[in-house]
Formats: C-alpha cells, structure tokens, sequence
C-alpha cells in the first residue's frame, strides 16, 4: 500500500476508514503475501490502535505498545462493517486468513470478537460463524479467549433469557463446525471437576444441546469435517465435544437429580459414538482415551468426598453414575471410535472402588489376556 493510499485513508472518519481497509487488508494477505503490511493496517485503520512509546529501564531502546482506542459505539460500527464483510461471496480459506489476521490469539480484541459472533448468531450470519469455528479449532475449543467467546454465548443467548432464540436452536443447521466446537468449549465450562467444585450447566443450555445432539447426532463430528486454511496452515488436533457430553452424563448423577434431560442425552451421545465409525482404512479420531480417563479422576474425586461425608458408595445413583460411564466407553470401544492408550483407560477403571456390575464386564471384556 503506497503512502498516498494510506493518507487517504487518514483522511477519512471512522468506520469508513475499517470499511475501506478491509479489502485492501485482504489482498495483501491471499494475493501479495505481505501479512506485516496487513497487520500494521489492521492496527492503526480497523481497531486504531494507538502506538505509546514508553521507556522500559530494563531494556533499551524504546519499547512501543498498542492501545485501543475504540469506545463502545466505535465498536458497535465495526461489529456492523465486519458482518458485511465477511457476509460478502468469496472463498472459504480466503475469508479465515483475514479471520486470523483480524482476531489471532489476542487478548485485546476480545471485546469486539465477542460482540461480532453474538451479533453473527443473532442474525444467522454463517460465513462469519464457520470462520469463527475454525479460528476456535486452530486456537483450541478450550483455549482461554475460545472459553471467554463460549461463556459470552451462554450470557447473551441463555443466562439473559427466559427460552432459548431460534436462531440458537437453529445455529447447527448455519454453521455446524462452530456449533461442534461451541460444544466442546461449554463442556469444559460446566460438570468439570479438574475446575474444582463441579457445577450443572443451566437447564436452557443443557435443553438446547440436548436437543442439537438428539436431532443430529453427527454433529459431534461436524470439526471433524476438512477445513478450508490458508496455504501452508497446518490443521490442529481435532477436538469433538464427545468426551465433554459423557462428563455431563455421568457426574450429573452426583450432583443434580433432574436426570430426564440428561439421560435423553446419554441416548443421543451414545447414538453419536455409533456415528463416529470410522472406515476401515481409517484411524480412530474421534474420542480420545486420556479424556475418558481424565473422567475416572473426577469420579475418584467426587467419591472420595462422599465417603469423608460418611456416605456409602453403593447408593443407586452411584451404580447409574458408573453404568452411564461403562456404556459410554463400551460403544466406543465397539464403534471403533477411541484413539490412544486403551490399555491405561482400562486399567485407570479398574481402581473406581465401587464394584459395579455392567463396568466390570466391559473392564473384563477388554482387558488383556
């Protein structure tokens, strides 16, 4: 970008100046490869940020830092320029590489991401949401701002609602890789006893994915899909929210007795470990053992605390705790569908202390001989 272009751009109020750097911003980054060009336009015409010079007496010279300078209507017509943006026909990988450009793994720029993407599911805008499902795949559904974009979804479209919208109800049919991974990430929010006290998800949300997991049971799988990068991005690990909903199924015993919901999901997740068959020439991929494993910790955890109250471990809700589990792990292991060390799954199920009847066929029936 000459330096005229640039002054006229200056010259301009804002968001006009984000409107007409967007595609400049664009071509830089798919059809001339000069992304610092694209990030330095992206800085000063897109989120105007403010360049401080300040002296570190630890380091010399200057060290220069960005400073937003957008207020809260700033960010209001931005989030308006960007949705028509990105709501614009082009190419999928074209439309993630300035995704990535725009939002990356920054901090910074959460507060406008998060008011883009509520805005985006508001409105059922898919191109948006899709690019947002693979940037939360290459950064990681559990990944600090995928969490952050997660719980901004349930405050705006669950916890500040009496029923739940449609167009959340509707959100797998717009962009199942976001609601796949959306998934994954409220998952690792509720019922997670590596977080310390486990705490239930609200009721709207568990009948929402309730009911996206029973209508759709591949949807699971949906970040399983091939994704559509920029040349020479290497695709991350996938993660499916499989291992999360099995948590929810099975800690939901010891914490909560609503259990219609619940056990109507444990049908569909079981339905969806079916699904996840892979072919014959493939590799497992879908559910990893270590998350499974990372559930019996969970279980020794909560059981632990039951018996220092003086509680038995042989209640009726611990036996349904432990059946859910061993069904869980055991359509996995028939569909084919568990990938890593089954051997140390097996064995980390052999120390739950409760003698459950169903878990010790399924530890039988897959344990060495």
């Amino acid at each position: 970008m000459s330096n005229q272009e640039r002054q006229l751009l200056r010259k301009k109020e804002f968001p006009d100046t984000a409107r007409d750097a967007l595609p400049i911003i664009e071509n830089l980054i798919i059809n001339r490869n000069k992304h610092d060009a694209a990030m330095d336009l992206i800085a000063e015409f897109v989120f105007r940020e403010r360049k401080d010079d300040q002296r570190n007496p630890q380091q010399y010279p200057k060290q220069l830092q960005f400073t937003s300078r957008l207020s809260s209507i700033e960010e209001f017509q931005l989030v308006l320029v960007l949705c028509n943006f990105f709501s614009r026909p082009g190419p999928d990988a074209t439309r993630n590489a300035v995704f990535f450009s725009l939002f990356g793994g920054s901090a910074g720029k959460t507060s406008v991401l998060n008011k883009l993407i509520s805005t985006a599911v508001s409105g059922s805008i898919a191109p948006l949401l899709c690019a947002a499902g693979t940037w939360m795949q290459q950064l990681g559904c559990t990944s600090p701002l995928s969490l952050e974009l997660a719980q901004c979804i349930v405050k705006d479209f669950i916890i500040f609602s009496n029923k739940s919208s449609e167009q959340l109800k509707s959100l797998p049919m717009v962009a199942p890789r976001f609601a796949a991974n959306f998934m994954t990430a409220v998952t690792d929010l509720y019922l997670n006893g590596g977080k310390g006290q486990l705490v239930a998800p609200p009721d709207l949300l568990l009948d929402v994915i309730t009911e996206w997991v029973s209508e759709n049971p591949a949807l699971c799988l949906a970040s399983q899909q091939p994704m559509a990068l920029p040349s020479g991005a290497i695709a991350m690990p996938v993660v499916t929210p499989l291992a999360g909903l099995i948590r929810w199924c099975v800690l939901s015993l010891l914490i909560t007795s609503k259990q219609e919901l619940y056990s109507k999901l444990h049908l569909a997740v079981l339905q969806s470990l079916l699904e996840a068959t892979p072919p014959i020439t493939a590799p497992p991929s879908a559910l990893n053992a270590q998350h499974l494993a990372l559930i019996v910790n969970s279980l020794h955890a909560e059981m632990d605390s039951l018996v220092k109250m003086g509680k038995s471990l042989n209640e009726e809700y611990i036996h349904s705790c432990l059946e859910r589990f061993a069904q869980a792990v055991q359509v996995g292991l028939t569909s084919r569908c568990i990938f890593g060390n089954i051997l140390q799954l097996v064995c980390r199920l052999e120390t739950l202390p409760s003698k459950n009847k169903l878990l010790q066929i399924v530890i039988v029936a897959n344990k060495p001989t």
